[in-house]
């Protein structure tokens, strides 16, 4: 339950920071005035799929994901810039959030590694 315990020593190389839900809104608007671009993955009516969705390359980004099955609570969707969708094929449209949070961060990535920002060798 240690929420810093990341597997091949991952938090050696990523800043990892913990925020209770109770804080969360706080912690998001501060990331904002601080430059952050905060991004929701979640199905809204104004949400833009993900492959779509260009992520800036002059601010930092906050990602944020949703709880199991509930998603992003509603009170939090009031903070985030943009909300985007992983497109999905058949009648189920849901992925469990490490597996969203996975694909959203490697779209973040291969935007990167497309703009030369990030040195793959």
């Amino acid at each position: 339950d240690n929420f810093t315990s990341l597997s091949v020593g991952a938090g050696d190389w990523i800043e990892i920071e913990e925020c209770k839900e109770e804080n969360l809104t706080e912690w998001l608007l501060q990331r904002r005035s601080e430059g952050c671009v905060i991004v929701g993955v979640e199905q809204t009516s104004s949400s833009v799929p993900l492959l779509e969705y260009q992520f800036p390359e002059n601010k930092p980004t906050v990602l944020l994901l949703g709880k199991e099955k509930e998603g992003i609570p509603v009170q939090f969707l009031d903070a985030v810039d943009m909300c985007v969708e992983i497109p999905q094929l058949g009648i189920i449209r849901s992925l469990n959030v490490h597996v969203s949070g996975a694909i959203s961060i490697w779209e973040y990535t291969r935007q990167r590694i497309q703009s030369n920002k990030v040195d793959v060798s």
